[in-house]
């Protein structure tokens, strides 16, 4: 029954990521960053305490680094700038650091094997359901030249002054989420046993990559095309039974044809994002568009941006913002090992003559750890990246046969290189799936990890069999 609870709550937790996209008001024009219904961070707690008991967490690796990070963070507050516990940007992130470190986390080791198969298949189902309709409104504005408002009108699906597609979030997290929705719907393909099942998943992700495409966020089609190339890697390491370790020539020809394989695919899949946002743009400019709603007497809005990936600026003024971020870092030895805490961290940056505008964090999160946290906080969360990996290699080796325990690295991998340029898995980036996500699926890799391999218990039944 508590288990029954404790999922069922999850789920609701989840599936509010919706109402977010429904509700969701900017937080230039609202000044809110916290976009749930106050009553959900007491279920988030809920499920955080529930997840730490039936999953007995207290013995695992993973959860007591992740423990350790979170204490740090929350004493630096209490002790040193206890007037900000209470401010929306302090309160929210301790909060969703509660959720994501122990409840979402915490999944993989509440629910068994099967329980957690079934789970983590019905989550996908539900998510590309509500992803596909978001796509689908998301690219009918784009091609309309309309505008559709959330509810209360705090923000809107549509191209903005940019060209860009902004689908409820700010251009590049709209990116970022599709970017994930893409990937989980192409991972219920590969774990689908039924054809139509495969079909209907791989249909649904063909409005997210339009979607995605026309919101020109080159870390969302990067973090895509990681994903989807991987994703193939594993299903081809896996169809030709590829073993690690040592291999004969056979073998590293194998790997050779995977790796090879892997590049066409990621290639691909960019060439594929920037070639729709080029078709979409011809189709306007031959006036498809303009008389299909020539009868509203309404004006198309711009074409869609389409920066590519070449020029000087591919990196779009990042490196002016990490530069400015390691000087912040490296002013005292205690920034350096302590960092500056979860409290406005940016706001010494933003006062550095080069950046010249407001961010509202580092876009890479390794430099965001190391400015919030110092090399104390970087070098747990490293430990916690180690047995992640860690969990990756033991998961394609024991459960080489399982293809929703290796499913789940994709989308992880894909996260990890989206964050070299974004901050999506940033405690203050709650009001994106991003974040509970990434946590789920590295509790269900590290889980994966500390399994037995199939094959031993395969030797143990038939030794069992014969001795009976």
């Amino acid at each position: 029954m508590a288990v029954n609870i404790y999922t069922g709550l999850m789920g609701l937790l989840l599936m509010s990521y919706f109402y977010v996209m429904a509700t969701y008001s900017h937080a230039l024009v609202s000044g809110r960053v916290y976009f749930f219904p106050t009553l959900l961070h007491g279920v988030r707690i809920i499920t955080a305490i529930m997840a730490i008991r039936l999953g007995k967490l207290w013995r695992n690796k993973g959860f007591l680094i992740l423990l350790t990070y979170y204490a740090m963070i929350s004493l630096r507050i209490l002790i040193f700038k206890p007037d900000s516990l209470f401010t929306e940007e302090v309160s929210d992130s301790l909060l969703t650091g509660i959720w994501v470190f122990c409840g979402c986390y915490g999944l993989a080791f509440v629910l068994n094997r099967e329980q957690l198969k079934k789970y983590l298949f019905v989550l996908a189902i539900l998510w590309t359901v509500g992803m596909t309709v978001n796509s689908c409104i998301g690219v009918y504005t784009a091609w309309s030249g309309r505008w559709i408002y959330t509810i209360g009108k705090g923000s809107y699906w549509g191209v903005s002054s940019e060209g860009r597609l902004w689908l409820t979030y700010y251009m590049t997290t709209s990116g970022s989420v599709l970017s994930i929705s893409v990937l989980i719907a192409l991972a219920g393909a590969y774990i689908a046993k039924r054809p139509e099942a495969k079909a209907a998943f791989i249909a649904a992700s063909i409005p997210m990559i339009i979607a995605l495409s026309l919101t020109d966020s080159r870390s969302a089609q990067v973090t895509m095309a990681v994903g989807v190339a991987v994703l193939i890697g594993i299903a081809l390491i896996q169809r030709l039974q590829i073993k690690g370790g040592k291999g004969d020539r056979k073998t590293w020809l194998k790997w050779a044809a995977v790796i090879i394989v892997m590049a066409v695919v990621f290639a691909t899949m960019i060439f594929i994002s920037m070639k729709t946002i080029a078709v979409f743009n011809r189709l306007k400019a031959d006036g498809i568009i303009s008389r299909a709603i020539a009868e509203t007497g309404e004006q198309i809005s711009q074409t869609i941006s389409n920066r590519g990936y070449t020029g000087n600026n591919i990196l779009t003024d990042r490196p002016a913002i990490w530069k400015a971020a390691l000087q912040v870092i490296k002013r005292s030895p205690k920034t350096l090992l302590f960092g500056v805490s979860i409290a406005d961290p940016m706001a010494a940056i933003n006062q550095i003559d080069p950046i010249g505008t407001h961010v509202s964090h580092c876009h890479n999160m390794p430099i965001m750890i190391l400015l919030e946290n110092g090399a104390v906080g970087f070098l747990l969360i490293g430990v916690f990246m180690f047995l992640l990996c860690r969990g990756m290699f033991r998961t394609m080796k024991n459960n080489h046969k399982e293809r929703w325990r290796i499913a789940v690295i994709a989308p992880v991998i894909s996260i990890l290189v989206g964050e070299l340029v974004e901050c999506f898995v940033w405690l203050r980036a709650g009001e994106a799936p991003t974040l509970p996500f990434f946590f789920i699926l590295a509790g269900v890799i590290i889980a994966g990890g500390l399994e037995k391999p199939e094959r031993n218990a395969q030797h143990v039944l038939t030794l069992s069999t014969h001795k009976g």
